[in-house]
């Protein structure tokens, strides 16, 4: 089975050796994606969260270009809205901060192949107000909204217990978005996510996914031509010993050696930060949910 893992955060801290604000090892990208390969996925699509981690990605990318096939979103996370606004003067017409984002799209899109496959990620996040509030969380994803009309790329999405505001914000939205786009890292409820597919959106799930009952009954009902698998690395691991799942597990390849950060080798995986190489767990425990042998959804359809 090959997969298309269309979550990866390599911006984040862990992927650059540094774990409670202190460097425990160098960056270790080229040897993530080496097991990453090994372990069946064959395309990986990188989150961005903010502008900074925009261009990282794009480095990103670019460096590893010649060794895996990596794509990448561009947009702003809900958790760093307030940066859109931080030196926005109130009688300014544009946002620099956009602007700029803008920019950078507009150039990748100009590229043959583009390293951008899809606009985000960008909605609204409940959880953590104290990064950015409602307010500014809202103006931020309908600012984005906005421009992503002009992008005309598939969207790459964030709900998390704002269910009802997000629809109410991105419906009006959709009719002039024709690619659509894919809600990912899900976890609600059954009846929240059938909200998001009537719209015409796409459903991501990862090891987060399955952490209670009622995110087991989510998973169960996914149409399964909306469905895509991600690991969300480095988070989200897929929990082996959780009795609701773990039998669907029993026939996962074993994976590679690991350690604690403190002790980190070079071609091992750090204990506790999840990888692409995972994937296949994600798609072992969706098929065991529906009943079926994993097929890996609709994979890579952002492309």
């Amino acid at each position: 089975m090959r997969y298309f893992d269309v979550a990866v955060t390599f911006t984040a801290d862990q992927f650059r050796g540094i774990y409670r604000g202190k460097q425990y090892h160098e960056p270790d990208f080229g040897e993530v994606l080496k097991r990453t390969k090994e372990y069946g996925c064959e395309k990986v699509m990188l989150t961005t969260m903010s502008l900074e981690g925009a261009k990282q990605n794009l480095q990103i990318v670019r460096q590893f270009s010649e060794v895996f096939p990596l794509k990448m979103t561009i947009g702003v996370h809900p958790y760093h809205a307030g940066e859109i606004y931080a030196a926005q003067d109130s009688q300014e017409h544009s946002n620099q901060y956009l602007d700029s984002i803008r920019e950078i799209g507009r150039t990748l899109m100009t590229e043959s192949p583009s390293p951008v496959a899809a606009f985000g990620e960008i909605g609204l996040d409940y959880v953590y107000l104290d990064r950015a509030d409602k307010e500014t969380q809202q103006r931020a994803f309908k600012d984005q909204l906005e421009m992503a009309t002009e992008f005309q790329l598939p969207l790459f999405l964030h709900v998390r217990e704002s269910t009802e505001d997000f629809i109410s914000i991105i419906k009006p939205y959709l009719p002039k978005l024709s690619r659509g786009g894919l809600v990912h890292s899900f976890a609600g409820s059954k009846e929240e996510m059938l909200q998001l597919v009537e719209l015409g959106l796409d459903i991501s799930v990862n090891g987060v996914s399955f952490r209670s009952d009622e995110q087991i009954e989510m998973v169960k009902h996914i149409p399964l031509d909306r469905l895509h698998l991600e690991t969300d690395s480095p988070w989200c691991e897929v929990l082996e010993k959780d009795s609701k799942i773990e039998s669907f597990l029993a026939t996962a390849r074993a994976l590679p050696p690991s350690r604690k950060h403190n002790k980190f080798i070079s071609g091992q995986m750090v204990k506790t930060r999840n990888e692409s190489c995972t994937i296949e767990r994600v798609g072992l425990v969706v098929a065991g949910l529906k009943g079926g042998p994993s097929r890996g959804g609709r994979g890579g359809c952002m492309e």
